[in-house]
């Protein structure tokens, strides 16, 4: 049975870098380095709205999945929360609904504590696994359209 918890760096730390390994390597739709990573969990276990944000998923006590969003106003007032991709092991994932409880509990978590409505998920196309999820909870494709250029 899979159970959903908070992040506790001194517990959870070192399977989470098991996990933001292979993440990496398989899963990630973006590169980063464990140190960056490890750099940003430090500032957000300082910041209370954060600490309790990041939640993991155990299986009989091991950590296999762990999930965080951020939040943000942009110039016009508008707050925003995007829910960023469920860190877990290649053969961990979309098997045992890791991602799905995740993504559940960081809804609720937004809905309750931010008092926002509308998250938004970062999801390529090319990712029918994880589209797959979406559907199953009922995310749909939003009319935003994010654009990228390297500068």
């Amino acid at each position: 049975m899979i159970v959903i918890d908070r992040y506790d760096p001194r517990v959870d730390r070192d399977a989470l870098k098991e996990i933001f390994d292979d993440f990496i390597k398989n899963k990630s739709f973006f590169f980063s380095h464990w140190q960056k990573f490890e750099q940003e969990l430090n500032k957000r276990v300082l910041d209370l709205l954060y600490r309790n944000s990041m939640i993991v998923a155990k299986e009989e006590g091991k950590v296999v999945g762990w999930g965080t969003y951020t939040s943000f106003k942009d110039y016009l007032g508008n707050e925003w929360a995007i829910v960023h991709q469920v860190l877990t092991k290649k053969e961990d994932s979309y098997k045992k609904g890791i991602e799905e409880l995740i993504i559940r509990e960081l809804q609720l978590y937004i809905k309750k504590t931010l008092k926002i409505d509308k998250v938004y998920y970062f999801c390529p196309d090319s990712d029918s696994a994880l589209r797959s999820v979406f559907m199953k909870i009922g995310i749909k494709k939003s009319k935003y359209i994010l654009y990228e250029n390297t500068i």
